[in-house]
């Protein structure tokens, strides 16, 4: 009898370390598409399409932008719909957001919304937390999240989530048909193998004739329960009682074969393993050869291989980095001190020293030329903000136009909204320098030089564009990339992988190169802290 209580008690505990695996892993998932529910509800664009349908007089939008934005919303949320299936499983029927009239936008294929008014009534918790309702959509489960203006305190609208009632199923398909069920904390059923039951009460067991176990979600809401019939668990009883003493013997006998394996298979490995660790302690780095098997300590072989690889791929990765960010501070500090830069400025602070008219200009020439100096050469971290790699660009371009007077024109247009992005130290000036080399300086007229930023395809773009082919008898041809270029786009993609580089193509006036960079976003952007670049 103490035997089968054992056994009685092994098993109830065997059914709730299943409920409580099971339901740990529906509430991983649940917590999943909470997070990106909530993601959803920061994006910036869903943020201004709600604010103007809901205070159109504040948030004014003309009619061209609405649509635009309109149709980009749409479009992320089939991405984020797309995304929720690779990253979490293909379990989102359909995403809709409405603003606070109602209007909707969604992605998915499944019916629409069926109790609309349940779910802008629905009461929250805390204010743009997602939340599960205790209430079913066309049987579907439903994460509701309340969108709220954070300066106004104002509904802006809703985002709602909805599962596939039969794809929810995978979660607990270990248990046998009708065994398992989520319900509200009312006992409504929110999901069911049998899609009969869902919406409708969780009927009461006949007494004595099942195991009910139940588990309730502290973050959800839901009661996870599970109902095993007795005839189960008594055949459970039993062949957990043969699989006691089959496990008893095969224990010993592989306490047996384990020891002689152990002896002669794993301890030559893991003494070498361990030798090869220590060395690697000391930056001396070795693999492991010969090792001879296909088990566990043979990953463990490869795994430690494969890490001594990408230790010494990162520090090769880590030291050219380092090199080619030298390198670009060392040519632009070449470039500063180049006879032909330093001599032509000078001439001019020569020329300026000898014209009474013009003389109050010198202190402006030599400030700006200081300053790109000290910025160049001052020490500080491989990325600076766009908005201060412009204003370098800007007063580099200031001397240029100072020696060329009313024979060349820049502009600069940058949106206030990525003057915070970063991108790497010194990017602009190497192209800058190259469209004055190869281009303004061999034309007769007035040179421009354009840059512009802008987003494309949620990418930075920078453009720098020259006239130098705009006056020439011949247009200019593009070879190729020189040195410079060679050297920021082989900066660029160090950092950022191949998809990022830099484009060069031939204009109706003259040479556009356009640098194509990722979105990196420091909040912590100081302008004021950047050292060097003053506007003269």
């Amino acid at each position: 009898m103490t035997s089968k209580r054992i056994i009685e008690n092994n098993v109830d505990q065997s059914f709730k370390q299943t409920m409580a695996e099971t339901s740990d892993k529906i509430d991983g998932v649940f917590k999943a598409f909470a997070r990106e529910a909530a993601g959803i509800g920061d994006n910036r664009f869903v943020n201004v399409l709600l604010r103007n349908a809901s205070a159109p007089d504040k948030y004014p939008l003309a009619p061209s932008e609405r649509a635009a934005l309109e149709e980009r919303v749409q479009e992320m949320l089939q991405i984020e719909l797309d995304d929720m299936g690779k990253n979490i499983g293909d379990l989102a029927d359909s995403i809709h957001l409405f603003d606070v009239h109602g209007k909707q936008y969604y992605a998915g294929a499944g019916p629409d919304i069926q109790y609309y008014d349940a779910i802008v009534i629905m009461p929250f918790e805390k204010q743009g937390v997602p939340e599960w309702a205790f209430f079913v959509d066309h049987r579907r489960l439903i994460c509701n999240l309340q969108l709220v203006d954070p300066e106004m305190g104002t509904v802006l609208g809703n985002l709602v989530v909805l599962l596939d009632p039969i794809k929810v199923n995978s979660l607990y398909d270990s248990y046998d048909t009708g065994s398992f069920f989520i319900t509200s904390a009312s006992n409504v059923v929110l999901s069911s193998d049998l899609q009969r039951s869902i919406g409708e009460l969780l009927p009461s067991p006949a007494t004595g004739d099942t195991i009910t176990t139940e588990r309730e979600s502290k973050w959800t809401g839901f009661k996870y329960v599970s109902r095993i019939p007795v005839s189960e668990a008594s055949a459970g009883i039993r062949r957990l009682a043969v699989f006691s003493v089959a496990v008893a013997l095969a224990s010993w006998i592989a306490v047996i074969v384990i020891t002689y394996y152990v002896l002669r298979k794993i301890t030559s490995p893991l003494a070498t393993l361990s030798k090869l660790m220590r060395k690697a302690q000391k930056e001396n780095y070795q693999l492991i050869e010969n090792f001879g098997s296909h088990d566990e300590i043979a990953q463990l072989c490869h795994s430690f291989n494969r890490m001594i690889l990408e230790t010494k791929e990162l520090i090769q990765k880590v030291y050219k980095a380092e090199l080619e960010q030298k390198e670009a501070q060392l040519a632009a500090i070449r470039t500063y001190f180049n006879p032909h830069f330093l001599h032509n400025t000078l001439e001019y602070v020569s020329i300026l020293a000898k014209s009474k008219e013009n003389i109050e200009r010198i202190p402006y020439v030599v400030k700006s030329l200081s300053s790109i100096i000290r910025f160049s050469i001052s020490p500080g971290e491989a990325f600076v903000s766009l908005d201060v790699e412009m204003k370098f660009a800007k007063t580099y371009m200031q001397i240029h136009q100072y020696r060329f007077e009313d024979r060349f024109e820049y502009s600069i247009d940058l949106p206030e909204h990525l003057k915070r992005l970063e991108v790497p130290k010194l990017i602009l000036q190497p192209i800058i320098e190259n469209a004055f080399i190869h281009g303004i300086d061999h034309i007769r007229g007035v040179g421009r030089i354009d840059i512009r930023a802008y987003e494309s395809q949620f990418n930075l773009a920078i453009e720098i564009e020259d006239n130098g082919g705009s006056a020439q008898t011949h247009p200019r041809v593009s070879k190729g990339m020189g040195s410079g270029l060679k050297g920021i786009e082989s900066r660029i993609k160090l950092h950022f992988g191949d998809r990022y580089g830099i484009e060069k193509r031939q204009g109706e006036r003259g040479m556009i190169v356009t640098l194509l960079l990722p979105i990196l976003l420091n909040e912590s952007t100081d302008f004021s802290s950047e050292k060097g670049i003053q506007a003269p």
